[in-house]
């Protein structure tokens, strides 16, 4: 079993967003067969009148298996804590930011893997986050930006860890944004 906060998971199978494939009907049918966690894609900021505004969530509290997650891309500071308490108010159980996604999209806007570049910036994200709510946090991150940035993972998780962050948990990408899905990954343990 694992502990996610108060919620309490019957086995340690998490499925992870993918984008057109895990939409709310496939998360419920994994859920009443494997009983694991799943989280649904990420949402993200978008630009509305020259300014930068989350949007309205998706109606999670209607049909979503708990605990209920939104996922959001990991993004600067000045936009997180104010997102994630809105997400929270529309029935969001668990917070979940991922700073996984290798996308150029995702990169180009300073989001997703691309903040593994910046440890620092990271875990101020992080910090503003988990105080910035009551709910637990979770993070999808990789092993690190490239080749050189291989402990990424165990810098930024360990002070949350020392710090007995019992609802903040990490998940951990075996390979970095540049390796795509080729290449071999790193399944080593990383002290996460």
């Amino acid at each position: 079993m694992m502990h996610i906060g108060p919620f309490q998971l019957r086995n340690r199978l998490v499925l992870a967003p993918m984008a057109g494939v895990t939409d709310r009907p496939f998360r419920q049918l994994c859920k009443q067969l494997a009983r694991g966690w799943t989280v649904p894609r990420w949402s993200r900021p978008i630009r509305c009148c020259g300014q930068r505004k989350t949007p309205p969530p998706a109606p999670i509290t209607n049909g979503e298996v708990e605990p209920r997650t939104m996922q959001m891309a990991g993004a600067p500071i000045r936009r997180d804590g104010r997102g994630r308490r809105h997400n929270v108010d529309h029935g969001a159980q668990i917070i979940d930011i991922n700073m996984g996604c290798p996308a150029k999209k995702v990169c180009n806007v300073m989001a997703g893997s691309a903040l593994l570049q910046y440890e620092d910036l990271v875990q101020r994200i992080l910090e503003a986050v988990v105080e910035a709510v009551d709910v637990p946090v979770t993070l999808k991150i990789r092993t690190g930006w490239d080749r050189g940035h291989r402990k990424t993972a165990c810098a930024i998780n360990r002070p949350h860890r020392r710090a007995g962050r019992a609802a903040f948990r990490c998940a951990v990408h075996g390979r970095h944004p540049r390796l795509r899905p080729k290449g071999r990954g790193r399944y080593e343990p990383s002290g996460t």
